[in-house]
């Protein structure tokens, strides 16, 4: 297997020293240092003309108790593939694969290096601060797999002073039981948190067997889980312009893998354990700011059923050091390397795998007026057998028109990504294939941006038109011998539209805030390398349609929300033979807080699928119908 040469280290050095050249040659004394933002300069500054939204804090205080995946389906236009309500649960962005989505956590990628992917039924929101989401290929920001977008994850940031704490409680239909307690404590020089949580259910629901003669009503059995975390946050100002912060993330799930419809079940058992541990050092000067990121990660998976007894265990190091320059208010670079270390011990491997990856990365954000904003973004990769393309993206965010109540923007990018295939796409047995080509992406998008003020009325609305191709998409296909290898088989064409829309009224003591979204995807094999033709056919659990909407209401201690979101009909064949069905799923929660002393007690019900949709996500894997949940929070001070 082919080692980094020496002109590929000279490479990274050059691109990162790059930024640090460019700043040497500017005037320092226009350099502003910017206080607190030295610590606070998001990723999506250099993403000019992409799509970015995030999830509202509301939504994400009152679901706290459920899984980022559960986030996701309720309030975006992705689409969550779920194996079972036991079962993992992947995202699809734009019609591509959950491995084309890049899952970063305090700016680091945390997919899986042996599937490429995330499993977001194990992510739960509790250990979570903030949700970002980062439509379109990413790769010049993210790295490998950046494909069809990202998603950014951030630890909690607990900023109050003194102590501070939480206590939980949910109880729910189907055996449902959820626990979590986080305590914290800061003053102008530390900061410390710690929470705990613990989920358990029995998932014993009433479904429809489709499968059986007479479609009898069953009550489902083996889909039990118990998860439970615990997550760590410590940060440090070690003077006034330099900070030390300590995260850690560990979640465990012990679940038993639903059955699909019509088989048997094989006493299957899948228990994760992934522990995340990250330290970044920040320091700003008058030559920048300087972010310097060593992270540990280990995933372990073992899988038993009948005659199987499998184990994957997977370390990841990563190191990630960024120079970041502001030159007044008119331009920001950023370079920087990452370095990646996997070691892998999978029992369908034939032996341990060891793999190094690098990449530079060089993001510039330029502002030349008050209106206009560039971005150009160029990142390489090199990876121990594959040497990527570089990716390259070049974005502009215009405002063409102003007044008292209305702004109107213009946006566009064209962006490169790429994926290098994953560990168990080489070296599973059988069917590994040494000889896969690196995946490539180029995403092209335009868009109209709106926003509108009125008094306490504020309406933003968006909308996007995007076309994707990706070359050498990787696929698993079967071979004479009875199993499985993947080949690059194909090239792929996603286009699709974009639409959002988000309000927000004070009504004299009620305020109220909306929310819709909406796509259309057309995501199809275009070319086919070998094997079948089967051009111009939707691809298999890609929806065509996806809307959401949202809807809340909250008065003095009182509050309301609503959620809704309709999945289009979904072929589960690559040919468009077989499909299932549309599905529309309605959630209602109302909660109300209760003032005790310096104290809060807030007290909340909620109901999901209140219409009692049957649906599946994934073919004859049969999801819960309606069903109901009590919360209560003890919230000091």
């Amino acid at each position: 297997m082919a080692r980094f040469s020496f002109k590929s280290i000279v490479f990274l050095l050059g691109l990162f020293g790059a930024a640090h050249t460019l700043r040497a040659q500017q005037d320092t004394s226009h350099y502003q240092l910017q206080g607190v933002e030295i610590f606070g300069q998001p990723a999506e500054i250099y993403a000019a003309g992409s799509r970015v939204s995030s999830i509202d804090s509301s939504f994400l205080s009152t679901y706290n108790s459920t899984s980022l995946a559960a986030a996701l389906q309720a309030r975006t236009p992705l689409y969550i593939k779920s194996y079972g309500v036991s079962g993992i649960s992947s995202v699809s962005f734009r019609g591509t694969m959950a491995s084309h989505t890049a899952v970063l956590w305090n700016g680091l990628n945390i997919s899986s290096p042996s599937l490429g992917q995330t499993d977001l039924a194990a992510l739960p929101l509790g250990g979570v601060g903030t949700i970002a989401i980062q439509h379109g290929g990413t790769g010049a920001m993210y790295g490998s797999g950046a494909i069809g977008g990202a998603i950014l994850l951030t630890s909690p940031d607990y900023t109050s002073q003194g102590f501070s704490g939480e206590l939980q409680q949910e109880a729910g239909s189907f055996g449902r039981y959820y626990s979590k307690a986080t305590f914290n404590y800061g003053n102008d020089k530390f900061s410390v948190s710690a929470g705990g949580y613990r989920l358990q259910a029995e998932n014993d629901f009433r479904y429809t067997d489709y499968a059986s003669f007479g479609a009898p009503e069953r009550k489902q059995e083996h889909a039990a889980i118990l998860q439970y975390g615990f997550t760590q946050d410590l940060a440090w100002n070690l003077s006034t312009n330099s900070k030390l912060a300590l995260h850690s993330w560990y979640t465990f799930a012990d679940r038993e893998p639903q059955a699909s419809l019509g088989a048997a079940h094989n006493n299957s058992r899948q228990i994760d354990k992934n522990l995340r541990l990250l330290a970044e050092y920040t320091l700003g000067t008058n030559w920048g700011e300087t972010s310097i990121k060593a992270g540990y990660f280990n995933d372990l998976l073992k899988y038993t059923a009948t005659s199987i007894n499998s184990i994957a265990d997977i370390a990841t190091y990563q190191l990630q050091a960024e120079q970041t320059y502001t030159y007044g208010r008119t331009w920001r670079l950023r370079g920087g390397i990452n370095l990646q270390h996997f070691a892998a011990n999978v029992d369908g491997y034939s032996q341990p795998e060891k793999e190094n990856r690098a990449s530079a990365f060089v993001l510039l954000r330029y502002d030349p007026i008050e209106a206009l904003a560039l971005s150009l973004n160029l990142r390489q990769a090199f990876a121990e057998g594959y040497n990527p393309n570089p990716t390259p993206t070049l974005g502009a965010n215009y405002r063409f028109y102003s007044n008292n109540n209305h702004l109107f923007y213009l946006k566009g990018n064209v962006a490169g990504s790429y994926r290098v295939p994953t560990l168990n796409d080489r070296f599973w047995q059988p069917g590994g294939n040494p000889d896969l080509k690196s995946e490539q992406g180029w995403n092209y998008e335009t868009g109209l941006q709106h926003e509108y003020t009125s008094g306490t009325l504020h309406l933003e609305s968006e909308a996007t038109v995007y076309y994707m191709l990706v070359d050498n998409w990787v696929q698993w296909v079967p071979t004479e011998q009875g199993f499985y290898t993947p080949k690059n088989l194909q090239k792929v064409r996603s286009q699709g539209i974009e639409i959002s829309s988000s309000a927000t009224k004070q009504l004299g003591k009620v305020s109220i805030t909306a929310a819709t979204g909406y796509t259309y995807t057309l995501s199809e094999q275009v070319k086919s390398y070998e094997g079948p033709e089967e051009l111009h056919k939707q691809l298999a659990y890609v929806p065509l349609h996806k809307a959401t909407g949202a809807l809340s209401a909250a008065w003095q201690n009182w509050s309301l929300t609503g959620n809704v979101s309709y999945n289009g009909l979904r072929y589960t064949t690559s040919d468009n033979t077989t499909n299932l069905a549309a599905f529309t799923l309605l959630d209602l929660a109302a909660s109300r807080k209760f003032i005790l002393g310096s104290n809060t007690l807030q007290a909340s019900v909620q109901a999901n699928n209140l219409l009692n949709t049957e649906y599946q996500t994934m073919e004859n894997m049969p999801m819960p119908g309606r069903n109901y949940a009590i919360n209560f929070r003890f919230i000091i001070p």
